[in-house]
């Protein structure tokens, strides 16, 4: 190990790397280009931190957050680094300065966002001084916005050409080989040194679930699972995240929301008081994710399904950034995904790739094995069944249903794709409703024919059937499903459709989140912002007997007096205030 690279490791407070990190570092000081994949949290900023530091000149970071690059930049300003941002929240004069030091030799890292580099003048500062590497942050967003919602990173191809010396090191946290190979590509690297480490999160706890009074599910994990700890609910509407915020404040939890058509200030509002204040949760629209390295997360539940499974790994990566165990829950259902399915349609510009990409994630949820194996599969990667995911913990019966099946592909079929999946099954249940009588459906030979199965059972199935890609909808502004040349070895019976007993997660009403419940989430974020050795079952006691002294509180707990002293004032407080200001009443 050289001298350089040992002592800007230790400068940056490490004493070991982790796996790949060495590899890719000696990579860059040899000026070798590198794609590296590796989880989140797993210390990808070390290489460009420690390359960086290693080599002469500035390391240019490119990163699409504003947030992440202060965050950085703090990080290495307390490392006694010299590391600045160049973007849009500068004044003309801070921009002046800042050109400045990096002519003077006064940046050892520069952070910009992609939009940023490719100014003609930004390009320019940089031909004038001598670079030390450029580090490509998030690098997946290649793959996944190139095209259009970010432009401009399509055009990150041009720095090789423009600075054809320095070395580059794209970094991401979950992709799959074809993702890793377009990075490449895009960026025109030669000779790329490609490292792929495990993207397995250990500590991060799977539950998939199927969706039933969504509201009454979170606050059962909120109180059950995860009472007390900060977590991010991820929905898909800006609205939603507003309603659902207010609506947890309202019953005593401590929330805030975030989303893309907030001001900046609202929005550094928001991400501020979730920093800073254990237990809060923070309700978000995929806005608020990306970069974002807080080790108190202790879980993050989807309301809406995701785009795909890299954005899945990636938006639950956010928890458990401090090792410690993180849990997860996603709540879908039959019309979520065909919702997932519109929205694409309306909105994406690359409308093959998305749908294929939200099918590889409805495969993933749908799957009979291991919630883990499943997902990292799609991240070309093998491991044991994990053991805590929900199929784990609790294998759900299996049934044949590929009978069922061959009655829902044949009516698909004889009905021309054009209706509607409810009406589907309410024709399979022999029900004289008026969807049914619109198409005179008694007409039809299976009318009645499928009563074996519950409604609820034949969502199961549609489901199925949508995520194998038995059947797809199509990409028109009015229903339509179609079978697919799948469909044909279900109905010539030369394929069988084997189906899991849905899993539903409990539900918790607001009237029985009574104060005593209440309580439990305060003390329990009390204790982790305080780091207070007591236990579950002290707590309990606490929360229902509320002590009024620290003597009455050491005979509850069984501690003594002396320790207890060394917090029971804030406890107390926090049991007795007022309640106006306090859930706990």
């Amino acid at each position: 190990m050289s001298a350089n690279k040992q002592s800007a490791l230790e400068q940056l407070g490490f004493s070991a790397y982790r796996p790949l990190q060495e590899e890719a570092i000696d990579a860059l000081l040899n000026n070798r280009d590198v794609v590296l994949a590796a989880p989140t949290g797993g210390g990808k900023s070390l290489v460009y931190q420690v390359a960086g530091l290693a080599k002469e000149g500035v390391a240019v970071i490119v990163s699409p957050l504003i947030a992440l690059m202060k965050q950085q930049v703090e990080f290495l300003n307390l490392k006694s680094v010299q590391a600045r941002f160049l973007n849009s929240t500068l004044n003309p004069g801070e921009q002046d300065d800042l050109t400045w030091s990096i002519r003077h030799n006064h940046i050892k890292f520069l952070y910009l966002s992609p939009e940023k580099l490719i100014q003609p003048s930004v390009i320019g500062l940089l031909q004038s001084v001598d670079i030390a590497l450029f580090a490509i942050d998030e690098a997946h967003c290649i793959a996944q916005w190139g095209g259009y919602f970010r432009p401009e990173y399509n055009q990150l191809g041009q720095i090789k050409q423009l600075f054809p010396a320095p070395p580059i090191v794209a970094l991401t946290g979950s992709a799959d080989k074809t993702t890793l190979n377009s990075i490449n590509q895009s960026l025109n690297l030669h000779n790329s040194l490609l490292l792929k480490g495990s993207i397995d999160r250990p500590n991060l706890q799977l539950q998939v679930a199927q969706k039933k009074q969504a509201k009454q599910q979170i606050l059962y994990f909120l109180h059950h699972e995860v009472a007390g700890l900060s977590g991010i609910i991820y929905c898909r509407s800006r609205n939603s995240t507003e309603q659902l915020s207010q609506w947890l404040n309202q019953l005593g939890f401590s929330s805030v929301y975030y989303h893309a058509a907030m001001q900046d200030e609202a929005k550094n509002s928001s991400h501020k008081i979730f920093s800073e204040q254990l237990g809060t949760i923070m309700v978000a629209t995929t806005a608020y994710g990306m970069g974002i390295d807080l080790p108190h997360i202790g879980f993050v539940i989807h309301m809406d399904l995701p785009s795909s499974p890299e954005s899945y790994y990636q938006e639950i990566g956010r928890a458990g950034r401090n090792n410690q165990s993180a849990k997860t829950l996603l709540l879908y259902g039959l019309q979520d995904m065909i919702k997932a399915q519109q929205l694409i349609a309306l909105e994406a510009r690359d409308y093959f790739t998305e749908a294929q990409r939200l099918r590889d994630l409805f495969a993933i949820i749908e799957s009979r094995q291991c919630r883990k194996q499943s997902l990292l599969a799609y991240f070309d990667e093998e491991i044991e069944e994990c053991g805590y995911c929900d199929r784990c913990r609790a294998k759900q019966k299996e049934h044949n249903v590929t009978i069922a099946a061959q009655k829902l592909l044949s009516l698909i079929y004889h009905t021309r794709g054009t209706q509607a999946f409810s009406t589907l099954i309410q024709v399979l249940l022999g029900k004289r409703v008026k969807a049914t009588k619109n198409i005179q459906a008694e007409k039809l030979s299976l009318f009645g024919q499928g009563k074996e199965l519950s409604e609820a059972q034949w969502k199961s199935v549609i489901r199925h059937l949508l995520a194998f890609e038995y059947i797809q909808l199509e990409n028109t502004q009015v229903f339509f499903v179609r079978l697919t040349e799948k469909a044909r070895q279900i109905l010539k019976g030369e394929a069988q459709l084997i189906v899991a007993n849905d899993f539903y997660y409990p539900r918790l009403s607001e009237s029985e989140l009574s104060n005593e419940h209440l309580a439990w989430h305060t003390v329990s974020a009390w204790r982790h912002r305080k780091s207070v050795p007591l236990s579950d079952v002290q707590l309990r006691k606490i929360c229902q007997h509320k002590p009024k002294n620290a003597a009455s509180l050491s005979r509850l707990v069984g501690i003594s007096l002396e320790e207890v002293n060394h917090f029971a004032e804030s406890l107390l407080v926090l049991l007795h205030q007022e309640q106006s200001t306090s859930v706990l009443q």
